[in-house]
């Protein structure tokens, strides 16, 4: 099948959630599929085939709709850094319009409010789907009009893997982190809204270490990462390329963000660390619990329970929260996106 993926600002690294996104699903279906991956405002990237292209803020272009036109899309996936707001939907109805009308899809990967006028607007300018990583999402979009289904997480498996001691102890080696110590960790946005005051905390208790790995592609809170040095915990805040390192060396994966724009509704940091057999201690964030419940060494956190107590039980209770990820692969995604334009093919 011939798909074009299209995502704005595409470039590298991709260390943030949509952007991340975007990429790992351009490769899982350029294994199989003819795929054209087209940005605006990124950057050419010839190791995803990713070609960057200008257009205005509504992605009326000669040169978007002239690459896309003789490509002869059979499908189309729009993965927008907006998410759901009314301007995706106007950008999801242009893409349409250069394909000649094949299905195209709209992949929100956050929710968005809309006003009276957005909502009456959103319902007659939807695509054949709109697909959301949380049931509460997809069902205020259908409620809107659109025609939706809730995607399944997705991991690499084969990248993001559990370490044997001998690794852990070279890695914390590598990266200067306490060899004894229980270390816990949080990979993502340097920001308030992910609760990181925690770990000052944390990093005050005896025998614990604590890591953040800050996102080079956003903006990061410098009084925060002060804040976090000074406490003595790990802050690295440039782009890691072996990031799957990080999980590693760790103990236990701290996620405690609130806040609906926080991070994407599935992170994709729980999903790797999972696939590291790490504990999970996080709140009961966007579509997690539509696809996992508590157990096998996940702790949804109710915001009040002390973290280190909850640490102390995850680290103590066996873990195997790899198992609940393991065949959550990129290409089963894929594949699930494929069949949904079938589906609209058949319709």
């Amino acid at each position: 099948m011939r798909v074009v993926c299209f995502s704005e600002r595409l470039r590298a690294p991709y260390d943030e959630g949509i952007k991340s996104f975007a990429a790992h699903l351009i490769r899982a279906l350029a294994a199989e599929h003819d795929v054209l991956a087209l940005t605006t405002d990124g950057a050419d990237d010839a190791e995803y085939g990713i070609k960057d292209v200008d257009a205005n803020r509504l992605l009326l272009s000669v040169p978007l709709g002239r690459r896309m036109r003789r490509f002869r899309p059979q499908a189309t996936a729009y993965v927008p850094t907006a998410c759901s707001t009314v301007f995706s939907f106007l950008r999801a109805r242009t893409l349409r319009w250069y394909s000649r009308g094949a299905p195209t899809a709209l992949i929100t990967l956050q929710p968005r409010p809309h006003t009276a006028v957005g909502k009456r607007l959103v319902g007659r300018l939807a695509p054949n789907w709109v697909l959301a990583q949380s049931t509460r999402t997809a069902q205020l979009l259908s409620s809107l009009g659109c025609r939706t289904a809730v995607l399944p997480p997705a991991v690499d498996a084969q990248r993001f893997r559990p370490a044997s001691t001998a690794e852990k102890e070279a890695l914390r080696q590598k990266y200067q982190v306490p060899a004894t110590a229980t270390v816990v960790t949080h990979v993502g946005h340097l920001k308030q809204k992910r609760n990181l005051s925690q770990f000052v905390a944390l990093q005050a208790a005896e025998g614990y270490h604590t890591v953040v790995v800050g996102s080079s592609s956003t903006e990061q809170d410098v009084t925060l990462k002060q804040k976090l040095r000074r406490a003595g915990a790990t802050v690295i805040d440039t782009y890691v390329a072996n990031i799957d390192d990080i999980y590693r060396l760790s103990d236990v994966y701290l996620f405690l963000a609130e806040g609906d724009t926080a991070a994407i509704e599935l992170p994709l940091s729980i999903l790797e660390a999972m696939a590291c057999n790490l504990p999970i201690i996080c709140t009961p964030f966007g579509g997690l619990t539509d696809h996992f419940r508590q157990g096998d060494g996940l702790f949804y956190w109710d915001g009040h329970t002390a973290i280190r107590d909850m640490a102390e039980r995850a680290v103590s209770t066996p873990c195997a929260t790899r198992a609940l990820v393991e065949s959550r692969t990129w290409s089963a995604l894929a594949r699930f996106l494929l069949r949904r334009f079938q589906e609209n093919e058949g319709a």
